[in-house]
């Protein structure tokens, strides 16, 4: 681990802590939430898919928040938020309803919403320039050995502390990497930034985040709970397949963020969106346990996607503007996260869940099309033409 972090300073090591405990968090809740749901609640599918666009609509605050505390610096923010979403997983212990589950989703959802752009400014100021993609990697790896962590503790811990102790466990790790991330420099920015940016120069960037977030959604919502509710996975099965899972994508983070960098934003979103097609085309069309299990872990290795969409934003927005961008690209993410799991739930009820999934390859081809116009380099040349046009025309109409 310690090789993570040489050569950074004490800000991107507070971050990494932080990271850390979101890795304990959602270690906890990814590896139990579904079985839980489904045992102690006999959940069905439009059900789940309710509470889920409950859980997602905070995603929408996030460009207000970043507009309401654009005067605070990014790391109390940060804490705050992480101490809230502690709070709210660690209420999962007295969850004895469909309401109940609803409610502490949505308390633990706004923290997290709330933390998202703050971690995805951090992380983009905290790094040196012309390795961002390399060290964005290394911080999910850092996230990733967190997740090892939480699963072997669900492991040797779920028998003798039940979902409930598990729960509150996650909830303490996060809410103490808050507490580590308000020790980071509370640096305010150097210019008032925007309170969120929607600008035609970014509708790549925002109709790109629209389309990850349905097929995002799609995946997190119904692939584990297809393979309990239609599957029969038991909860051990769970524990191993995400601890596999998070073991490929601890070796495989630091490499992906480097090919980021080397092959660019366009590729890396191609071969991300390729690989998506297959996945989902498997999860609608094949029965076999083992090569589902497989599919699950694809998906989560090419992750790279995401990466390289952070990045490209980087490259495009100028300082006063990456925040904000930023904040409104999950806010855009989140317009598709809402209605994804209400209409899939329906759509599971009435007609199966294999159209969940090949509706998820119809947006995976999509987003392959969409990405082909990814071209930081040409975006940055375009608008320092108009920029510079435009300076030009004050000129001329003054001779």
């Amino acid at each position: 681990m310690s090789s993570l972090f040489w050569g950074l300073n004490r800000n991107f090591t507070l971050l990494a802590i932080a990271t850390f405990s979101v890795g304990i968090f959602f270690g906890v809740q990814m590896t139990l939430y579904n079985n839980f749901v489904v045992e102690r609640l006999g959940i069905d599918a439009h059900q789940l898919g309710t509470v889920e666009a409950l859980r997602e609509v905070p995603g929408f605050l996030n460009a207000l928040f970043v507009g309401l505390v654009m005067h605070l610096a990014p790391p109390l923010i940060a804490g705050a938020a992480l101490i809230l979403m502690g709070l709210g997983f660690a209420a999962y212990a007295q969850v004895d309803s469909i309401y109940s589950l609803a409610l502490f989703s949505v308390v633990w959802s706004i923290g997290f919403h709330c933390w998202l752009p703050m971690e995805q400014t951090m992380s983009l100021t905290f790094t040196p320039e012309g390795e961002k993609g390399k060290w964005l990697g290394r911080l999910r790896s850092v996230g990733a050995v967190a997740w090892l962590l939480a699963i072997g503790g669900c492991i040797l811990l779920l028998d003798y502390v039940q979902y409930e102790g598990m729960f509150v466990v996650g909830g303490a790790a996060a809410a103490l990497g808050g507490v580590a991330i308000l020790f980071a420099e509370h640096k305010k920015p150097a210019q008032k930034e925007r309170a969120w940016v929607l600008k035609r120069r970014y509708a790549l960037f925002y109709l790109l985040q629209m389309l990850q977030g349905c097929r995002k959604q799609m995946f997190l919502t119904f692939a584990i709970f297809a393979l309990i509710k239609i599957h029969g996975m038991p909860v051990g099965t769970t524990m191993v397949l995400v601890l596999i899972n998070q073991i490929l994508v601890t070796l495989t983070g630091p490499l992906m963020g480097r090919l980021v960098d080397r092959w660019g934003e366009r590729l890396m979103l191609s071969l991300s969106h390729l690989g998506l097609i297959f996945v989902f085309l498997g999860y609608a069309l094949v029965q076999h346990r083992p090569t589902l299990y497989t599919l699950y872990c694809i998906d989560n290795l090419i992750f790279f996607g995401a990466i390289a969409l952070t990045t490209y934003v980087h490259k495009i927005a100028p300082a006063d503007e990456l925040k904000p961008t930023l904040s409104m690209g999950v806010t855009m993410n989140h317009v598709a996260s809402v209605f994804v799991p209400l209409v899939g739930g329906v759509a599971w009820h009435y007609f199966g869940y294999q159209v969940i999934f090949l509706s998820g390859a119809v947006i995976s081809f999509l987003s392959l099309i969409v990405s082909q116009w990814v071209d930081p380099e040409a975006e940055l040349a375009r608008q320092h033409a108009e920029e510079e046009e435009a300076r030009l025309q004050p000129a001329a109409a003054g001779t």
